[in-house]
């Protein structure tokens, strides 16, 4: 029995149990020192004063410690108890193992064996070039994180580090698991990396086919006789969708013959490659003449609606707001006419032309008044600001057709060049009247400058509206298209495995809408074609089919030849 959870080991703050085997407790630790969580491995009590327990501890410090992968826990410290207990300090991983994932969840589709698998030969070929062997590679000693995404290789409680390798004593005694045990180790051969390569090639033969190729009952002998009547067992992927290169790697895995086997681990990395390509590959899209994307097609038709809807209805907003501001321009004009008209009548009356000019040189220092001109009864001009006018016969109206306004105005519009230069011009005819006799007539030039950059404002302003509201409608549009592909998408990749043969699939994305009643239905379909067996797989996998009393690490007896 234990004593009671110490509260501190080393520098560390034990904060609980994480797990608890038959020769070590793993603690739930924390470094003040570097804030930081951990795992602290610590051994049992009822098995430190025992050599061999011990010395197997110590091995996985000194062989994991130099090791440094992002699939490979990674160890931080070793040292001893208060009480002489060996320990390890080493990261905590927020996740679980892999025995433990597949006894949940069941096992994974076959994209996420090829890529488990491609870390875990990765990592071995990392180690096994520092010299470093595992011995133990099995479903309990690889730790995923975030699910199936990362995994870790743990517990190199039996590894071999270069020439620190023992084999005489090989000869008598073996650690493992027998049942992803190679075939030279249980026969006490000396071992090398190859080894540990064919133990994966037993992970992923359960991982793909839901069983064990070989299955052992406590009878080593028995393990090895099967292994030789059957060296090749057939694999029967529970994932339809399971690349033929994928199984031809597992079956060079797990080659009798070392020579036979893959000799690295980034030789199963390269070939993975073949089998993730080969993978995608497979996940064809339904079969389609040319394929219109709705997201291309909501846009533009939402786009040219938008586009549609708002240029009427800016349109008619500038037209209202020409009219406005040119109705606006009209008034100013005339009204500035009536009054130069008014102030210069009873100047033409008394014959004071040197008044009238006075008048006119002053009217003309105004910015908006591009020409003024003003003439007597008889149409002579007697001032104006063009020079060379004066005396000469005020030229007949001309330029767009003139607008009758009130008090007999007229207005029209022309292009003139005047001190501010050639502009649009609004010209004003305007009778000067001498109390109700007309004793002369008023040419008056305003600037159309002012209200052709007001109109040009408000063009912009709309047009930049409309751009605006254009991309607001287009870009909520594509977002919306995402959402929408994400479940069809979902919905495409189901249909396809139905397609293979996995009638057993479902979604189990939960939606409230009608793409949730779609989801549903195709459960449904699921449900049923099941239930009249078509969909029931020729020989149904169990992918808990593991005898954990077998999964155990052991030292146990090499057989003897004549077994």
């Amino acid at each position: 029995m234990n004593r009671a959870t110490p509260t501190r080991i080393g520098r560390y703050r034990i904060d609980g149990i994480l797990g608890e085997g038959a020769m070590s407790i793993i603690y739930a630790g924390f470094d003040p020192e570097i804030q930081r969580q951990v795992a602290i491995k610590c051994l049992h009590e009822s098995v430190v004063d025992d050599v061999g327990y011990r010395q197997r501890f110590l091995v996985e410090a000194r062989a994991a410690g130099h090791l440094t992968h992002p699939h490979i826990v990674t160890i931080f410290e070793t040292g001893e108890t208060d009480d002489g207990r060996p320990y390890i300090a080493m990261e905590r991983l927020p996740g679980e193992t892999l025995a433990a994932y597949v006894a949940t969840y069941g096992p994974p589709p076959a994209s996420a064996v090829i890529e488990l698998a491609s870390q875990l030969a990765g990592a071995l070929h990392y180690a096994h070039a520092q010299g470093v062997i595992h011995h133990d590679i099995k479903p309990d000693n690889i730790m995923l994180v975030d699910g199936l995404r990362h995994a870790k290789i743990a517990d190199f409680g039996i590894a071999e580090r270069g020439a620190k390798r023992s084999r005489s004593s090989a000869q008598d005694m073996i650690g493992g698991t027998p049942n992803y045990m190679s075939p030279e180790r249980l026969q006490g051969q000396p071992a090398d990396a190859r080894s540990d390569l064919f133990s994966l090639g037993v992970v992923l033969f359960w991982l793909v086919a839901g069983r064990l190729p070989w299955t052992y009952s406590g009878d080593l002998a028995r393990l090895m006789r099967q292994r030789k009547r059957l060296p090749e067992p057939p694999i029967k992927p529970h994932d339809p969708a399971t690349p033929p290169v994928l199984i031809d790697i597992i079956r060079t895995m797990l080659a009798a013959s070392v020579e036979s086997r893959y000799q690295s681990g980034d030789e199963i990395v390269e070939d993975l490659r073949l089998a993730r390509r080969s993978y995608e590959r497979s996940r064809e899209e339904l079969p389609h003449p040319r394929l219109q994307s709705l997201g291309i097609r909501w846009a533009s038709v939402l786009g040219a609606a938008v586009v549609i809807v708002l240029l009427s209805g800016m349109l008619a907003i500038y037209m209202k707001q020409r009219v406005a501001v040119t109705g606006l321009a009209l008034d100013f004009g005339s009204t500035l006419g009536q009054i130069i008209a008014r102030d210069a009548a009873e100047n033409i009356v008394m014959g004071d032309h040197a008044a009238t000019r006075a008048l006119v040189e002053d009217m003309a220092r105004n910015q908006q008044i591009d020409y003024l001109a003003i003439a007597d009864r008889d149409g002579k001009i007697i001032a104006s600001t063009q020079p060379g006018e004066e005396d000469q016969p005020l030229p007949a109206p001309s330029g767009s057709a003139p607008d009758v306004l009130a008090n007999d105005v007229t207005s029209y519009r022309l292009r003139m060049g005047s001190m501010h230069g050639a502009q649009n011009t609004r010209i004003f005819d305007v009778p000067i009247r001498y109390q109700t006799k007309t004793v002369g007539a008023l040419r008056l030039g305003v600037s159309e400058a002012p209200l052709q950059a007001a109109q040009d404002t408000a063009l912009w302003v709309l047009g930049l509206v409309l751009l605006t509201t254009l991309a607001a409608v287009l870009l909520t549009a594509y977002w919306l298209f995402r959402r929408l592909r994400g479940a069809l998408d979902l919905l495409v990749a189901a249909l396809l495995r139905i397609a293979r043969g996995d009638h057993y699939h479902r979604i189990r994305l939960v939606r409230h809408d009608e793409l949730g009643r779609l989801f549903a239905a195709f459960n449904l379909m699921g449900e049923a074609l099941t239930a009249h067996g078509e969909g029931a797989p020729e020989n149904p996998v169990a992918p808990l089919e593991r005898d954990a009393s077998m999964e155990r690490t052991e030292l146990i007896p090499v057989p003897r030849s004549d077994t």
